[in-house]
């Protein structure tokens, strides 16, 4: 059944794995499977008045595609997920992975 199935598409704001998400979702497309939310993973937010001249400059990269990604997806739900100190490990863990997925991430000011 065409209406149960659904996919979501994860990448991160890099150049490969968004120019991949775009050509799975056009293949999807053509069996018409739903693929109309995406999840951006490893965003970097990076504290207010943070020196890290990595820190700024990989922000400065990604915002260049997650631009493209907005513009790309604007009628789709696009989350996108906050790059972590530690890799998602365990029950707190993914519970507190989920919660981002189900409320927008603010990052604090």
């Amino acid at each position: 059944d065409r209406y149960q199935r659904r996919v979501r598409g994860v990448c991160i704001p890099e150049f490969l794995s968004v120019f991949e998400t775009e050509r799975l979702i056009q293949e999807l497309a053509k069996f018409e499977i739903d693929c109309s939310n995406v999840v951006v993973n490893q965003v970097l937010f990076p504290e207010a008045g943070s020196k890290c001249s990595l820190c700024t400059a990989r922000s400065k990269m990604q915002g260049k595609y997650l631009a493209q990604i907005d513009e790309l997806y604007e009628d789709f739900h696009v989350v996108k997920m906050p790059l972590l100190h530690n890799e998602v490990r365990g029950v707190a863990d993914i519970e507190s992975f989920s919660e981002n997925l189900l409320n927008e991430f603010k990052p604090p000011q």
